[in-house]
């Protein structure tokens, strides 16, 4: 894995533990299954990195960072604030 990689793990793991990758998948209206399909795991995957039982690894949870920074930037866009700054 390169440091990128660790970098973004690490990024994908504070976002579940702070619960802001659950705010941000309710916030783009994407179900857990959605999310679970574009990681290429299974829902029950998703749900639990979302409760803290499990946390995200390998390839998965490097798809799933990205996904997270894209809902990121997603959010950040068409939110109120970002229109008044």
């Amino acid at each position: 894995m390169t440091d990128t990689q660790v970098l973004r793990l690490a990024e994908v793991r504070a976002a579940v533990a702070s619960g802001e990758a659950a705010r941000l998948r309710a916030a783009a209206q994407l179900s857990i299954g959605e999310v679970a399909r574009e990681c290429g795991v299974d829902q029950s995957t998703v749900w639990r990195w979302e409760r803290g039982m499990r946390k995200p690894r390998g390839d998965a949870a490097l798809l799933y960072g990205q996904l997270i920074e894209q809902l990121r930037q997603r959010v950040t866009q068409t939110s109120p604030e970002a229109d008044s700054a």
